[in-house]
């Protein structure tokens, strides 16, 4: 009987435990394949050079093309426009306009001509400046098994050969890349700890010979084990009985090495199988298939932590590279919009370019400072003595708090609707319905704020026409010859007595 790779002889197992074998078997498969598609989505993305070489012939033709044949033959169109425009500014004697429509054509050259002329160089720039926080995962995410191996970014044969013949070949160095370093940290937790719980029915337990509260080494500086359960003294040799590494893959495209490989680790299996069945009868009871169903139920638990670990990750491994896409894109789609964002009323395309480019950059660097973040946070929770249900408990909780602080879905339609850069940093989404309320809003404010209300007074009152006010004189107060169209008007009806004056009661003493 085959479990988990392994060639077993025959035991008696219970009625039904190959139903829940094979069941817990298909569980680690699914969990193993979600942590793959998150490992290789993320190298995808945090390895822009390897993942994109295929898009420098696509931008230096395409913008070349599109250049020559749309930006060369209408920009002249749309230059000889703007000089009409300008004459006629110019003759309304309008040379704010004129000079700001002649300092925005000439911007939207030379950056088209710019782009155009470096288009890969203009790729590369903005690849290394998005890298920037995934490589901060050298710095959050390390590996105790390469404790003491120094590790620089971009090494190449020669630097690598350098340091071997300066220090020697046992010299230690890490050449792994930030996406591999953390591909192998998710693969250890997530993973192989799972892989000895539905092997074992144990993770690895160890206790470590003290001295003075620091931890005791060997002749070879490797610490001196005082207590260990068997997941910690046969996992690693079970691991690696049941798969073939890098090496041993490359060797095994002989059909006879490959064979003598297999019965190679068919053999070292057996031979772990029985020192476990003499050392843990409780451990080779899990691993020879006799608590079937327990493997089942922590198959279940490793497929819904790797579920629930991949979820976020999967998302922000997809945004970076759209990322990255929308980028490419905006170089080689440069040309056709700068040819109508010559013309400064015309330039709204161009400027939804620049937001969506400018949004696409922010999301990349967020997500992959955060995708770093989530994967140091949930190998801190991995490593910890809970229990394993509660770990699954709280890779989920992490995940949807990661999903409701950077609200991704949201980022991925602000970046559809070309919204601006405030809107792609806090993640909000605006449609253009709610923009143009929102404009006409403001309009409605300022109009309301530059108008003078109407004051009133309490104290006004409009006199009536029969009513003698104190500082009228009558006709006959008047002296001679004062008779006239102003004393008719004063002595007429209607509210016009007294020339419009306001009548002030005088107060008493």
């Amino acid at each position: 009987m085959a479990i988990g790779g392994g060639c077993m002889d025959a035991v008696t197992i219970p009625n039904g435990a190959d139903t829940a074998n094979a069941l817990a078997n298909m569980e680690f498969n699914l969990s193993v394949a979600t942590v793959g598609a998150a490992n290789s989505m993320r190298q995808a993305a945090w390895e822009p050079d390897n993942m994109w070489g295929w898009s420098n012939d696509f931008m230096e033709q395409g913008t070349e093309i599109l250049y020559r044949q749309i930006f060369t033959v209408f920009g002249a169109v749309t230059i000889g426009v703007i000089g009409i425009y300008l004459l006629w500014r110019s003759r309304q004697a309008d040379m704010n306009n004129a000079v700001t429509t002649v300092a925005w054509a000439v911007l939207i050259l030379v950056l088209v001509t710019a782009v155009v002329r470096w288009p890969v160089k203009a790729a590369e720039y903005t690849d290394q400046a998005l890298t920037i926080g995934m490589n901060l995962s050298t710095v959050l995410i390390n590996d105790d098994k390469v404790q003491g191996c120094i590790r620089e970014d971009g090494m190449t044969q020669d630097r690598y050969d350098e340091l071997k013949e300066l220090n020697g070949e046992d010299f230690c160095i890490d050449t792994r890349s930030a996406a591999v370093v953390a591909s192998d940290t998710v693969s250890g937790q997530v993973l192989y700890q799972n892989w000895l719980r539905t092997m074992l029915g144990q993770s690895e337990e160890v206790t470590f010979q003290e001295r003075d509260g620091e931890v005791v080494e060997d002749a070879e500086g490797n610490p001196v084990v005082t207590d260990s359960n068997a997941a910690y003294k046969y996992g690693p040799a079970l691991f690696a009985a049941q798969a073939f590494s890098w090496q041993e893959d490359a060797e095994a495209d002989d059909p006879g090495t490959r064979n003598d490989l297999i019965e190679e680790k068919q053999e070292i299996w057996r031979n772990l199988v029985a020192q476990i069945q003499t050392e843990d009868p409780e451990a080779y009871a899990n691993i020879s298939g006799q608590r079937a169903w327990e493997r089942t139920g922590t198959g279940f638990l490793a497929l819904l932590t790797a579920i629930f670990f991949s979820l976020f990750d999967l998302t922000a491994s997809i945004l970076i590279i759209l990322g990255f896409m929308i980028v490419r894109f905006a170089i080689v789609a440069l040309p056709i919009i700068g040819t109508i964002a010559l013309l400064r009323p015309a330039g709204g395309p161009f400027k939804r370019l620049v937001n969506t480019v400018l949004g696409a950059i922010i999301n990349v660097a967020i997500f992959s400072l955060a995708a770093v973040i989530y994967i140091w946070a949930s190998s801190r929770i991995l490593g910890t003595t809970m229990p394993v249900w509660l770990q699954v408990v709280l890779i989920g909780l992490l995940g949807i708090a990661a999903w409701l602080l950077l609200r991704p879905g949201r980022r991925i339609a602000g970046l559809a609707a070309g919204g601006g850069v405030a809107d792609s940093f806090l993640g909000r989404r605006t449609g253009e319905a709610e923009r143009e309320a929102e404009r006409e809003r403001e309009r409605v404010s300022r109009r309301r704020d530059d108008a003078r209300p109407e004051e009133v007074a309490d104290s006004v009152r409009t006199p009536r026409g029969t009513d003698t006010l104190p500082e009228q004189k009558t006709g006959a107060d008047q002296p001679a010859g004062t008779g006239g169209p102003s004393a008719t008007s004063a002595s007429g009806g209607g509210g016009g007595s007294g020339g419009g004056e306001v009548y002030r009661p005088s107060r008493k003493e």
